[in-house]
């Protein structure tokens, strides 16, 4: 157990060294909990909750946010959820709150016994208060590749995926985002994430961002 933690902690600092090598002062770090609970084999339960940070070091957050909804599973690698969000961004003078609603549809296909490909595909309802920024829907579209391999007893679940952004304002894919990271699994329920994000959105400056959180599944 000693050993897997040593690992997990040296692949994590790892991960944090690297990206922050690699990052140019427009640097992000983002913190994504989240918490799964299974209501039958059909429907779940899906509560999630996020806060971006301007520093690396997780420091001066401008935006939070927290979200919920159920998750509708017709088929073992089918699902349909529709969530809430409810997400406050600081801005120079003032706190821009949004009501957003989602509806995403995902399938998966498992392509062997270690490595799997994902669909990801959601429509959000983006709807602003006191009118301080346009109504209007969002869509994305992620494609992830997933596996699995171990490092002596250490068990990892590495992936890549690829997102791009459109919106009803610009009428145009606007945005891209691109991910590498990995899934430890801390038990039968629950995991712990750590990621890159590299998200480039047009006439503006990229951003690199660290990711991490604990998924919870029951």
């Amino acid at each position: 157990m000693k050993r897997r933690i040593c690992i997990f902690v040296w692949l994590a600092v790892m991960v944090v060294y690297l990206a922050g090598t690699t990052l140019v002062a427009d640097s992000q770090g983002w913190l994504n909990n989240s918490l799964t609970f299974k209501i039958n084999p059909k429907f779940s339960l899906r509560l999630s909750n996020e806060t971006r940070c301007n520093e690396l070091t997780y420091t001066d957050p401008y935006l939070k946010n927290w979200q919920g909804g159920i998750v509708y599973n017709p088929g073992k690698n089918l699902y349909v959820s529709f969530l809430y969000k409810r997400e406050d961004t600081k801005k120079t003078s003032y706190i821009l709150h949004e009501n957003r609603f989602n509806l995403e549809s995902g399938w998966k296909l498992n392509l062997s016994k270690k490595v799997a490909f994902d669909i990801r595909f959601r429509i959000e309802i983006r709807r602003y208060e006191d009118d301080l920024a346009k109504d209007h829907l969002r869509f994305r579209l992620r494609v992830r590749v997933k596996t699995k391999m171990k490092i002596g007893q250490l068990e990892l679940e590495p992936f890549i995926a690829m997102e791009p952004f459109a919106d009803t304002i610009v009428d145009e894919i606007f945005r891209y985002r691109f991910y590498a990271g990995f899934v430890f699994p801390m038990g039968k329920h629950a995991g712990f994430v750590i990621n890159y994000i590299r998200q480039g959105t047009k006439n503006k400056e990229s951003i690199n961002i660290l990711n991490t959180g604990v998924e919870l599944k029951f």
